[in-house]
């Protein structure tokens, strides 16, 4: 930063110094593909140990070699590996979620294409604070052990989702963001919004013939005499606000019927609401306000024969959420609200996709009606399916007992109605822990919803429930849901709320084009790699020789090095050199290389013969890290590791043979089995090539990868001679440090490298076009293939005489 001086004294300049390090870039990254059981679909993952492979893409090898090829590469000594799978015409498995009412709602389909998508089960439950509003997806597979046993793995559980678009939980966005196994969408014939409504859970009873009566329980009701009239109300996604209905004369209120009444109740009160919204600043937001017709009362209510609930309902289908005031609540008196005990239904409600298993939801006024006037000793008991000890199905009852100090009393009185449901609940939980091997059924209660679950059944298992006395089923018929156990991803759920998909399909052996799609993704979303293997498919669409010309202008173009598997058809040193000049058609022979023959590993008592690219790749990296990518990955110390074996053996003869056609060989001697060469595939001998050693070829990829990372900050700076000099400075540091560690040929830097960036290299014509030249030169290492061994006796001392 440049100094401006203004008062006497010492100032402090910093200068930068001009020198930016290059870093040298990793040598040994490995890029796989092919086909896998499992895993995303042209999806590159980072595996940095041979764990992270079986986690994502499993050890199954059934359809190709690319697990076996993984597992040797880290075997041998690598540490980073993109893996990709590939195949052609994979399909993911799906399935369509329905409503309670039959209507599609939301689609799941696997994350992973392949057959495994068909092991993914879902459960929807509307367990929470929330019942009528929001729902829990838990999502699993089902993988059957050693023992037989089917089991859940990778299980994922989403709370309180919604349907509703403007949802922070918008179940189709808020799956796809967060889950493993699926995606989700909503279906076409998903049901849109309706009106959202808060319906209080406590009736006012009254006199049907007597006017004065339903105004004096209205007056009590909304506190005139105990101040029990303020609300919390949010509508259509409002916050809370306020709402007093102190001002509310009931008293004044007159009309000739009962009809009448309710009416100019309902329009005071909702004048009172609209008021304190306006007053919020938020005029506009509109409900509606009614007292709709509630159940009707028992016998000891006479001459009470009728009641009224109160029900603000949205007018823009939207939410209407009712909460308690901080004081003169009057949401606990009528039980206004879900935490009150009311009812709450959203406007995405019946969008939701079923809840699984045996559902009895008192959720409208009918079925809530139905429920909340049967006097309280009305249900007796409950059957449900069970086994007997034999495992023979039956049936077992639970009896309960819902009698309080007054049995003609209904159900919402003494505690509620979901005091009522609470008993039958509990009853059928302490009969599953008394019958632990005979009833499999668990009951769990949330809000007007009373769920029961069984434990033990098959995926499509519907069960049954029966209430007695029987003449009550009738009256509560319309409040029971039954629906499978759990739904299934795939064609294999035929049941219940639910509509089978498609089947998951691996697809057949990936094709040249998907190869090249492949290959599309690897250069979009892979940093960098500098090997790349193609392990063998178990059934090849076509012969992999067809990949190697395609796979090597890729890896040229990434500046990367193709490790190549024998073609099939090499069964001998004969074979191989007469069709190594096949192998090298439409190949950028430089940038390859074909090591040969197959090696053994045993694979649980079982030996399997797998090409030696991955084994070669790991040994490569093993080889960079402790003698550097100038030194051959060939000789006495290129073991390979996790072998057992080599398909066949190769003497010294054919050995020399096979090595001047640029065929590596894998040879096994007594200190182990080994790679026996280190030519590219242009290191015929009677090529001439400079690039005819691997070593050679790697170390210029290396330097020209470094350089290129190394020489971005170049870009738009004033091209003239200080940027040239910082250039030949950072350049030459980078190349003197490989000097260093005997990279090069020659015992000075002078002999080893040179750096050359002037006007001679880059005239005024290059600068005029925005160009600047940098020339490297290096003296490359070449390994000793050959070594002679010149031995002559020394004759004895002859004497003249």
């Amino acid at each position: 930063m440049a100094v401006n001086p203004t008062y006497p004294g010492v100032y402090v300049q910093e200068i930068p110094s001009g020198v930016r390090t290059i870093a040298g870039v990793s040598t040994s990254v490995a890029l796989m593909l092919g086909r896998s059981r499992q895993g995303p679909l042209n999806d590159p993952k980072l595996c940095l140990s041979y764990s992270d492979y079986e986690r994502i893409f499993s050890s199954d090898s059934s359809l190709s070699d690319l697990s076996r090829q993984v597992k040797l590469f880290f075997q041998n000594g690598g540490t980073q590996c993109h893996v990709m799978r590939i195949a052609n015409g994979a399909i993911a498995a799906s399935v369509e979620l329905q409503t309670s009412g039959g209507d599609g709602t939301l689609v799941l389909t696997a994350k992973q294409a392949g057959k495994l998508g068909e092991t993914i089960r879902v459960r929807v439950n509307y367990k929470g604070q929330l019942p009528e509003s929001t729902f829990n997806l838990t999502i699993f597979r089902l993988e059957t052990n050693a023992a037989g046993v089917q089991q859940e793995v990778a299980s994922e559980s989403f709370q309180n989702l919604s349907m509703d678009p403007n949802s922070p939980l918008f179940a189709p966005d808020y799956i796809d963001q967060n889950s493993a196994l699926i995606t989700a969408s909503v279906s076409g014939t998903s049901p849109g919004a309706s009106a959202g409504f808060s319906q209080s859970a406590m009736p006012i009873i009254y006199d049907s013939s007597d006017p004065a009566s339903f105004q004096t329980a209205c007056e009590n009701a909304l506190g005139d005499e105990v101040d029990t009239n303020q609300l919390k109300i949010s509508i259509d996604g409002s916050r809370f606000v306020d709402v007093d209905f102190s001002d509310i004369d009931v008293s004044a209120l007159a009309g000739p019927s009962i009809v009448e009444f309710r009416t100019q109740l309902a329009a005071e009160m909702l004048s009172a609401i609209e008021s304190a919204f306006t007053l919020a600043n938020l005029a506009g937001t509109t409900c509606t306000v009614s007292l709709e017709d509630g159940p009707t009362p028992g016998a000891n209510e006479a001459p009470a024969d009728a009641s009224v609930l109160f029900r603000f309902t949205s007018n823009n289908d939207g939410d209407l959420l009712v909460r308690s005031a901080n004081q003169n609540d009057l949401a606990a008196s009528l039980r206004l609200g879900s935490g009150q005990g009311g009812l709450e239904v959203t406007s995405y409600s019946e969008a939701r996709p079923a809840a699984n298993g045996v559902n009895l939801h008192f959720t409208t006024a009918a079925t809530w009606n139905a429920l909340a006037q049967l006097t309280q000793d009305s249900l007796t008991d409950i059957t449900l399916p069970a086994v007997d000890s034999d495992g023979n199905a039956i049936t077992q009852t639970i009896n309960f007992d819902l009698v309080t100090s007054d049995s003609a009393d209904p159900m919402y009185f003494g505690g509620g109605v979901r005091e009522k449901l609470a008993i039958i609940r509990d009853a059928i939980n302490n009969h599953r822990n008394a019958n632990k091997r005979t009833f499999f059924w668990t009951a769990t209660l949330d809000g007007y919803r009373l769920s029961l679950e069984h434990s033990k059944a098959a995926d499509n298992y519907i069960g049954t429930v029966t209430t007695a006395p029987t003449n009550l089923v009738a009256a509560i018929a319309a409040a029971v849901e039954l629906n499978v156990k759990q739904y299934s991803v795939g064609t294999t759920g035929t049941s219940g709320q639910q509509t089978p998909g498609s089947a998951g399909d691996d697809g057949s052996a990936p094709l040249l084009s998907d190869y090249e799609d492949a290959f599309l993704v690897a250069d979009r979303d892979i940093d960098m790699f500098n090997l790349m293997v193609l392990p063998q498919d178990a059934e090849p669409a076509q012969p992999i020789t067809d990949i190697y010309g395609p796979a090597s202008i890729f890896c040229q173009e990434s500046r990367a090095f193709l490790v190549m598997d024998p073609p099939s058809d090499w069964t001998d040193a004969e074979s191989a050199t007469a069709g190594v000049d096949d192998l090298r058609v439409g190949l950028v022979s430089d940038h390859a290389a074909v090591f040969y023959p197959r090696v053994k590993v045993n694979e649980n008592g079982r030996v399997i013969h797998v090409g030696p690219s991955g084994a070669i790749a790991g040994l490569m990296a093993r080889i960079d890290t402790s003698r550097g990518v100038w030194k051959a990955p060939a000789g006495i110390e290129a073991s390979l590791r996790g072998v057992v074996g080599v398909e066949r053996q190769f003497s010294d003869r054919e050995n020399g043979v096979l090595n001047p056609r640029a065929i590596n060989t894998i040879r096994s001697f007594p200190n182990g089995i080994v790679n026996w060469g280190s030519r590219t595939m242009d290191g015929d001998n009677d090529f001439g090539s400079e690039q005819k050693y691997i070593p050679v070829r790697r170390l210029s990829l290396y330097m020209e990868e470094s350089l290129y990372r190394g020489l971005k900050w170049v870009v738009f700076e004033p091209n003239d001679e200080p940027l040239w000099a910082q250039i030949r400075l950072n350049v030459g540091s980078f190349m003197h440090g490989l000097f260093r560690q005997g990279a090069f040929q020659g015992s000075t830097p002078k002999e080893a490298y040179f750096v050359k960036c002037d006007s001679e290299t880059t005239t005024q014509a290059d600068r005029n076009l925005g160009i600047v030249n940098i020339v490297v030169g290096f003296a490359p290492l070449k390994p000793a293939e050959f070594v002679i061994l010149s031995i002559q006796q020394i004759a004895g001392q002859l004497e003249a005489g």
